[in-house]
C-alpha cells in the first residue's frame, strides 16, 4: 500500500553510498591521504545518493564530494539538508553502518521526518557480548523521574548529567548496599566492590538506539534494507563506465563539478534505458556464492 507521502513525492526511498577517489597527491595540496578497511588512497570520497523504488527508474538525486578521511557518518545531516533544500527528501533513507548513530536517526525523524533505515552498532559492554549478563536494555529508565530500575528491581541512587566530547550524557549509580549482596551480581558487573554503573545517552538518543537494535533482529528490516544493496551496483557503474575513482582536476571544488556531471551522465543513461523499456541487469552472484545457495 502507498502512504501519502510516497504519493506526493515518488523519491521514496534513498540509498546513499561513500566511494574513494584517488588524485595526483604530488600536484594536489587539497587531497588527504584515508584508508577503508584493506583500502587506502589519497584524494577525495564522493558519496552519491540515488531512489530505489521499484516501479521508477533509479537516478542519482544528490552528490557530496569531501576530503578522503572525512567520515561517513559526518556527512550524513548535510546530505539530508541539501536534500530538503532541493524538494527531494525521502520517507525512507537506506544507508550501511557508517552512516549510522543516535544523533542522525533522532535528528532524520525530527527535522526531516526522514525513517532512517540501517544496521547500528552493537552493544560493545560484556555483558550484551555474554548474552547473559544484564546490558542496558534490561534496564528500566524513568526519564521523567530520573531514575533506573535494575531487572532486580532496585533504583538507582545517582543521577548525573555531564558534557562530554561526544555530547551530553548521563552517568547513573546504583548503590553498594543494593549491588554488594545482589545474587545476580555476576550477571551485572565484575567489579569486585564497586556497584553497578551505567552511561546513558539523552532520552531520544537511547530510545533510538534501542528501538533500532529491536527492529534490525526483524524479517521486515531485512526486507526493507536489502533494497540498499542496488547502490553497490551504481558506485560500480560510476567506476566502470564513468570513471568516477580517478579525479580529473585539482581541488575539491573542481573535483565535485566532476562528479556532479558523472551522475547526470548516470542519469541520462538510465533514462534512455528506462524510456526504451531496458530493464536493470539483476545482481551479479559469483560461483562460488550461487554453489553455497544448492549445498
Amino acid at each position: 500500500m502507498l502512504s501519502s507521502r510516497r504519493r506526493m513525492n515518488l523519491h521514496c526511498r534513498f540509498r546513499p553510498g561513500p566511494l574513494p577517489v584517488a588524485t595526483n597527491y604530488r600536484y594536489e595540496p587539497e587531497a588527504r591521504y584515508s584508508t577503508k578497511r584493506e583500502m587506502g588512497w589519497t584524494g577525495y570520497k564522493v558519496h552519491l545518493t540515488e531512489t530505489c523504488d521499484d516501479d521508477q527508474p533509479h537516478l542519482v538525486t544528490q552528490v557530496t564530494t569531501t576530503i578522503a578521511p572525512v567520515p561517513d557518518v559526518e556527512q550524513l545531516p548535510a546530505i539530508q539538508q541539501d536534500l530538503a533544500g532541493a524538494k527531494r527528501l525521502p520517507a525512507d533513507h537506506l544507508v550501511d553502518a557508517g552512516y549510522i548513530r543516535a544523533r542522525n536517526l533522532v535528528t532524520s525523524r525530527q527535522d526531516y521526518q526522514i525513517d532512517l533505515i540501517g544496521p547500528i552498532y552493537a552493544d560493545r559492554q560484556w555483558q550484551a557480548k555474554a548474552k547473559t549478563g544484564f546490558d542496558v536494555a534490561h534496564f528500566r529508565v524513568d526519564w521523567d523521574a530520573q531514575v533506573v530500575v535494575c531487572p532486580q528491581g532496585r533504583q538507582s541512587g545517582r543521577w548525573c548529567e555531564t558534557h562530554t566530547a561526544r555530547g551530553p550524557m548521563i552517568h547513573v549509580d546504583f548503590s553498594a548496599v543494593d549491588c554488594t549482596p545482589c545474587t545476580a551480581r555476576a550477571q551485572c558487573t565484575r567489579s569486585a566492590t564497586q556497584p553497578r554503573r551505567l552511561t546513558l545517552q539523552p532520552r531520544a538518543e537511547h530510545e533510538a538506539i534501542q528501538a533500532m537494535r529491536h527492529r534490525q533482529q526483524t524479517p521486515e528490516f531485512a526486507g526493507q534494507y536489502a533494497a540498499r544493496a542496488g547502490i553497490e551496483g551504481t558506485l560500480s557503474q560510476g567506476v566502470r563506465a564513468f570513471g568516477l575513482r580517478r579525479a580529473r582536476h585539482r581541488g575539491l571544488a573542481k573535483t565535485h563539478v566532476q562528479h556532479v556531471a558523472t551522475a547526470a551522465a548516470i542519469n541520462v543513461r538510465r533514462l534512455a534505458d528506462w524510456l526504451n523499456g531496458v530493464s536493470p541487469a539483476p545482481t551479479r552472484r559469483s560461483r562460488f556464492a550461487a554453489l553455497a545457495a544448492t549445498g
